[in-house]
């Protein structure tokens, strides 16, 4: 996909062309690194590295600091331009958050992980009257992986070496008195959620809040995404949760199986 631009055209303009023409490059050819897109664009990688530093600082794309591989970022999610999987994703998503939503009457959340965050893809909302007005998700917002049942359910299924720098880099902040904040004992808890299928949220990033959440794979059996059913405690009880979990597990693997995971 080289580019062209004409002489006429302003300094300003032609950054714009060159912009969006990495923009659409990352679209069709995500976690590429600088020499690829280099060559794919046919401008000098100097000149790629500086556009991309300049959208990797406004938001707009995600450098993996260990890959050193570049890919379009959810911020995109709002435009006409966002990545493939991520259209996927929710496109098979949707109908199952809307069961679930009536099945339960709780709220439901979809979300994914971006630099070490859970980062929510969509929600749809509880219709009882009684519902958690401090619940603070919302659609493009991020929050902590380790404190919240989507963020548990996508971190427990990474690789471990992936996994073991999370554990070590991560500031464990505390939000409330049941946020798990060790990490040991963050490993065992991750360790627990990856054999029984599912995470909880026990009121540990919101008081009065709790939820249960599972994994959504893809074709290449990694995950990407998670799904939850969040409610007030007073009605997410652990005899409930329990029951949840199974529906939950349920739905997140059908999802998966649309997306062409095996299994």
């Amino acid at each position: 996909m080289s580019i062209e631009t004409s002489e006429g055209q302003s300094e300003a303009v032609n950054a714009v062309v060159r912009t969006m023409a990495l923009l659409e490059l990352l679209a069709q050819n995500p976690k590429s690194g600088l020499t690829e897109l280099s060559k794919m664009i046919g401008i000098s990688k100097s000149t790629v590295f500086r556009f991309l530093n300049t959208l990797c600082d406004l938001g707009y794309v995600y450098k993996d600091p260990y890959t050193e591989r570049f890919e379009l970022s959810f911020k995109l999610q709002g435009l006409a331009t966002s990545s493939s999987t991520e259209m996927d994703i929710k496109k098979f998503a949707l109908p199952s958050m809307e069961h679930l939503a009536q099945a339960t009457g709780e709220t439901i959340h979809l979300g994914a992980m971006e630099q070490g965050h859970l980062v929510y893809l969509h929600k749809i909302e509880s219709q009882k009257a009684l519902r958690v007005v401090a619940m603070r998700s919302a659609v493009g917002k991020s929050a902590p992986l380790y404190c919240t049942g989507v963020g548990k359910a996508l971190i427990a299924w990474q690789d471990q070496e992936l996994l073991d720098r999370y554990l070590q880099e991560t500031v464990f902040d505390v939000f409330t008195s049941n946020t798990i904040h060790d990490r040991l004992e963050m490993a065992a808890e991750l360790q627990r959620i990856h054999s029984q299928g599912y995470a909880i949220d026990n009121e540990e990033h919101e008081v009065g809040v709790r939820c249960v959440a599972a994994p959504i794979f893809t074709m290449n059996g990694k995950v990407a995404a998670a799904m939850s059913i969040s409610g007030p405690s007073v009605r997410m009880t652990a005899t409930r949760m329990a029951d949840l979990s199974t529906l939950i597990i349920e739905t997140c693997h059908t999802i998966s199986q649309l997306l062409g995971a095996q299994g």
